[in-house]
């Protein structure tokens, strides 16, 4: 096997697949990236068996046919350091690899291409589509609401499902829930239901392109799923389960809501925010008319207290959330304005846009 091929693409297809690289495993074989060329592409791949990369990219002639499993880490640092030019990789019969670009060269050992695990294959005719930019800001809109705590393991992810034309995503950790739906190109011939994992919504925030190109969703055996977009494909395991009944927990709407600037909102909260710690989170909201008071007092610290005005016309009302819960929400909007549906001091705080619908539970404060 030998290729050549500009440092910037080969360092830039490597640090799109060495995500799926883990390094604390006990199989040797899953801290190497897997290169093989055919006649006209380089294709590099990279699993930890839960998620799986795989990036594919043309290749100038000539290019000598083969495969070769490198250390993903050790290979991405020379190719860094590489200058900007020519390189040249050629794996040996031994697995060991010469890396050459300009008056550097390297040799790193390698081991069995056969080691590594075999990617499923798709099935095209079960594929649904939509634009990159769409399930791009799906993930963004729900990613933050993933729980990080492993009692509830099913929660340690992402519901993706179909529902006629549309595609929805949704995320809770049992305190916010966030759900966000968009168009699909081509819609589905099996209706779809899946729980994704976190670390296969990161990589899709981290991969997709903020463009109108289309991503095939494909359902494979044995629980998994594909995204293909460009050149990349990534595959993932499913989190088994039953994804809460979410649906049953949206309050119907309230015409008790208040509306301010969404920036002021956000540069209030982060100001607040800097009162609180880790044994008490929450900051107040002090709702009256035409005014939000957001405000924080900690012992230990001292006070923060900012006032904005907002459109509220019911009666005098205070809660108190975490504000972390607020801005990831707040952050993902584009609207200059938002508006909150709040009935009570113990009632969830509500935002509904369209495509859009997120849920705060408030906090008890003493």
């Amino acid at each position: 096997m030998r290729l050549t091929i500009p440092q910037p693409q080969l360092l830039k297809t490597l640090q799109i697949v060495e995500h799926a690289v883990n390094d604390r495993s006990t199989l040797p074989i899953l801290t190497n990236v897997l290169l093989e060329t055919s006649e006209t592409e380089l294709t590099l791949t990279a699993t930890d068996l839960d998620v799986g990369i795989r990036c594919r990219f043309p290749l100038a002639p000539p290019v000598e046919r083969g495969a070769v499993a490198l250390p993903a880490r050790k290979l991405t640092t020379i190719v860094r350091e590489l200058p900007e030019d020519m390189v040249v990789l050629e794996a040996k019969k031994n697995h060991a690899a010469t890396i050459s670009c300009g008056s550097s060269s390297f040799r790193v050992p390698g081991l069995p291409p056969e080691d590594f695990p075999v990617l499923p294959p798709t099935r095209q005719e079960e594929q649904i589509r939509t634009s990159q930019a769409t399930l791009k800001a799906l993930v963004a809109k729900t990613a933050h609401a993933m729980s990080m705590e492993e009692t509830r393991f099913i929660l340690n992810g992402a519901l993706i499902a179909t529902q006629k034309n549309q595609l929805v995503i949704v995320a809770t950790d049992g305190r916010r829930l966030a759900i966000a739906s968009g168009e699909l190109s081509v819609p589905a011939k099996q209706p779809l239901q899946a729980v994704i994992p976190a670390k296969t919504m990161r990589e899709l925030g981290r991969l997709l392109q903020d463009d109108e190109e289309e991503v095939a969703i494909i359902p494979l055996k044995d629980n998994q799923l594909t995204f293909q977009f460009g050149g990349v494909t990534i595959i993932t395991r499913l989190i088994e389960g039953q994804f809460p009944a979410y649906e049953k927990v949206i309050p119907p709407p309230t015409k008790t809501t208040f509306s301010c600037d969404r920036q002021q909102l956000i540069s209030a909260l982060r100001r607040t925010s800097l009162m609180t710690t880790a044994s008490s989170q929450a900051v107040v909201f002090e709702l009256s008319a035409n005014r939000l008071v957001v405000s924080k007092e900690a012992p230990e610290l001292g006070s923060a207290r900012e006032e904005l005005g907002a459109a509220y016309t019911g009666d005098p009302m205070t809660a108190a959330f975490n504000p972390e819960f607020w801005l990831d929400a707040l952050k993902t909007i584009e609207s200059s304005e938002v508006t909150v549906e709040l009935s009570g001091p113990d009632k969830p705080a509500v935002i509904r846009q369209p495509g859009f619908t997120y849920l705060v539970l408030p906090m008890k404060v003493s």
